[in-house]
């Protein structure tokens, strides 16, 4: 037993004899064993300890964020579901077209005679057809282009079918049986950074013209082996369109869109194997179209 006790225990058998009164000499003892004490603590533990458990809180935090994180995001991240309906949607009637709108449009051609018009250029194409620009009488400012089927342009009394305003460069023409309609596909540029295609349906003496106003790119490919070949059209600004004649009419749906691609993905098409992926970072999902149905299924 130490002297510190010793002293202590005399001066509560003192104090029983006084009925337990906590006298001055005890309360003199207390003060000085817990100032003793105090003096005993380095200066520095004061400091040591919480910054310790700083230290600790700071370590262990970023794993902790990291579970909170993979928690959430599996609560709140929807599932990538292994087929992925295509909603696809006609398009808009529209007086004015923005755009922003990719539809595809059809349109009977009207036969013009060609001695009507003042012919600006004229170009045949793959011996297919006779691409053609030109002003109407009265008004040498508005440009319209058109076409003449190869055959007709060497009759005597020669016609071409007018497709609208404006003018067409860089030209290819080429043979298509798109959605099922089409005899041939006309593209070319139609403005500084637009490619404008026209699938073109020639059933004896009527033409039907489908129109696309912004295509950099495009593959004709049947999807959904239905044996009738849909249309997949890259734009300059990198969005993936797929159009499918549907009840009557050419529907499209925007892939993206479909995918619910986010900020940072991106989404491309290969046409080798038929597929769409999407991109992020190292990372890369690919997507192919179900047989017979308006889906994307996930593939390995």
């Amino acid at each position: 037993m130490n002297r510190e006790k010793s002293h202590w225990t005399n001066l509560v058998k003192a104090s029983s004899a006084r009925q337990g009164v906590f006298s001055e000499e005890m309360k003199e003892a207390v003060i000085n064993q817990i100032q003793q004490k105090q003096r005993g603590r380095h200066p520095f533990s004061y400091i040591a300890i919480p910054l310790l458990g700083l230290l600790l809180c700071l370590f262990f935090l970023p794993f902790i964020d990291r579970e909170l994180a993979g928690g959430l995001s599996s609560k709140t991240a929807s599932p990538v579901d292994h087929k992925i309906a295509l909603h696809y949607e006609p398009a808009k009637n529209l007086t004015v077209i923005p755009e922003s709108d990719k539809g595809i449009r059809s349109a009977t051609l009207r036969l013009i005679p060609l001695s009507s018009v003042h012919i600006n250029n004229a170009v045949t194409i793959n011996t297919l057809l006779k691409y053609v620009d030109y002003t109407k009488p009265g008004d040498d400012s508005i440009s319209y282009f058109g076409f003449a089927l190869s055959n007709q342009f060497n009759l005597v009394n020669q016609e071409f079918y007018e497709i609208g305003y404006g003018k067409m460069s860089d030209l290819m023409v080429q043979e298509s049986d798109a959605f099922g309609l089409s005899s041939l596909r006309m593209d070319g540029k139609c403005g500084p950074d637009r490619r404008c295609v026209y699938w073109l349906s020639i059933d004896q003496d009527k033409v039907t013209a489908y129109e696309q106003l912004d295509a950099s790119t495009i593959y004709e490919q049947d999807l959904d082996g239905d044996g009738r070949t849909e249309v997949i059209v890259l734009t300059y600004a990198s969005d993936i369109y797929v159009y499918k004649y549907i009840t009557g009419q050419i529907q499209s749906v925007r892939v993206q869109d479909a995918l619910r691609a986010e900020y940072g993905e991106t989404v491309t098409y290969n046409p080798q194997n038929k597929e769409f992926w999407v991109t992020s970072g190292k990372v890369t999902k690919r997507y192919q179209y179900t047989d017979e149905e308006d889906q994307l299924e996930q593939v390995n």
